[in-house]
């Protein structure tokens, strides 16, 4: 009986270790794969200001056509940059939804008419700060013509969902929204032009 007891902790221990090392790996590779999110996306970032012309602030106007111009980069195309300088963050925003991507992308509208819906993940690493953000927070876009439009952040809320609906229930000239993994529900941000 002892016999048996001594393989049986032999083969618990052995389970132990292998399953402490699987968690190492695991982790490790989970920070990497933040790490190389963050390098890439700041690495689009400063081509995307490298390549656009020069930034200007600019403010919304009516135009003949809102359609947003593309910058194609490592085969996605984007419309711009999103800042939020409180966090020093700043991200590459991608032009087709449904393509799979770490960045944020325009879920629909357009910057220059105050339609614009931007989606975000809440992945570890490059949006944290989707806890902390305030009212009153400042949020910059930049399309790749060089132009920034500035924004305050008028109202936070939950929603079950992000469909067209939920992101229209307020007037805001931006909308940010983030699937809040650990609540399984989404943080509509509304931006309103800055004064």
């Amino acid at each position: 009986m002892s016999k048996n007891k001594g393989i049986f902790r032999k083969i618990c221990i052995t389970a132990g270790v292998v399953l402490l090392a699987l968690a190492v790996g695991l982790l490790s590779w989970w920070q990497f794969s933040i790490h190389s999110s963050i390098k890439r996306a700041e690495s689009l970032v400063t081509t995307i200001f490298e390549t656009i012309p020069q930034v200007q602030n600019s403010s919304l106007e009516e135009r003949q056509n809102n359609t947003m111009p593309t910058l194609s980069l490592e085969g996605e195309d984007f419309v711009g940059v999103l800042e939020m300088p409180r966090f020093d963050s700043s991200l590459p925003v991608c032009n087709d939804w449904g393509n799979v991507t770490k960045h944020p992308c325009k879920f629909y509208g357009s910057i220059y008419d105050g339609t614009m819906r931007i989606g975000l993940t809440s992945q570890k690493g490059q949006y944290d700060f989707y806890r902390e953000i305030s009212v009153g927070d400042t949020v910059t876009f930049t399309d790749v013509e060089g132009s920034r439009y500035t924004y305050l952040v008028s109202n936070l809320r939950y929603e079950k969902h992000a469909d067209k609906t939920a992101l229209e229930r307020e007037d805001s000239s931006l909308t940010l929204f983030v699937k809040n993994i650990y609540g399984f529900e989404y943080l509509i941000v509304s931006c309103n032009v800055a004064k």
